[in-house]
């Protein structure tokens, strides 16, 4: 565990091996809100893990920030079956046999607690990444939108950081490209992401920045930024 200094904030780490021998680092965050314990991208969740949360609070919902960080709500469900699981609309067509109970573009984490706020990255649908700040903790919770593994682990992983231009820094993966297919709501997507009063991002992969967090942030989408 590997959490920044808060007394509402939790993360948890998970080491997931990719096809190729891949290792690629994977992150849960466990923000406590005023409705409950938010999980933000599930991990498999020990009896350990399970002790740690409890002591935020009541977990009451599950997740999916994008369309491919979805794996393990089903676990996390039959662990926590009373909470409700949010994500983007069309996971349903990744997960036909996951009950949703809310989408975000129905506004699911915009009315679920004045303590969180959802950003969409619009101009990739394909991804449908959602940045969540955390007003409690002053974080942001990113997952694929930035990457910052400053220590791969094997060849492949140094290989593959290096060929998406992530290597060992924070960066937007070059793969970002291919998803966004409006650069102009792309770019003020994350103008709006620069806008919250963050002082700690999150990331889904890698280290978690405390040191002039914005400005790197805000150096790491320098591709979305310009137009």
């Amino acid at each position: 565990m590997t959490s920044p200094p808060s007394s509402t904030l939790l993360t948890f780490d998970l080491d997931q091996r990719l096809p190729g021998g891949f290792h690629m680092p994977a992150r849960m965050t466990a923000l406590a809100t005023s409705a409950g314990v938010v999980l933000v991208s599930p991990i498999p969740i020990d009896d350990t893990m399970a002790a740690e949360i409890a002591t935020l609070g009541e977990v009451r919902y599950l997740v999916a920030p994008n369309l491919l960080h979805h794996l393990y709500l089903g676990q996390a469900k039959v662990r926590y079956p009373g909470a409700e699981i949010l994500a983007p609309r069309d996971l349903v067509k990744k997960q036909p046999s996951l009950r949703i109970d809310a989408f975000f573009e129905d506004g699911a984490v915009e009315t679920l607690t004045p303590d969180l706020t959802l950003v969409p990255v619009r101009g990739a649908p394909a991804l449908a990444e959602h940045a969540i700040f955390h007003a409690p903790s002053k974080t942001l919770v990113v997952t694929d939108l930035v990457f910052n593994v400053l220590r791969p682990r094997g060849f492949v992983a140094h290989v593959a950081m290096f060929l998406v231009g992530c290597y060992k820094r924070l960066g937007q993966s070059r793969a970002i490209r291919f998803f966004v297919k409006d650069r102009r709501e792309a770019r003020q997507s994350a103008e709006t992401i620069l806008e919250l009063p963050f002082e700690t991002v999150v990331v889904a992969h890698g280290d978690i920045v405390v040191a002039d967090a914005k400005a790197e942030l805000r150096r790491a989408l320098r591709w979305m930024l310009t137009t």
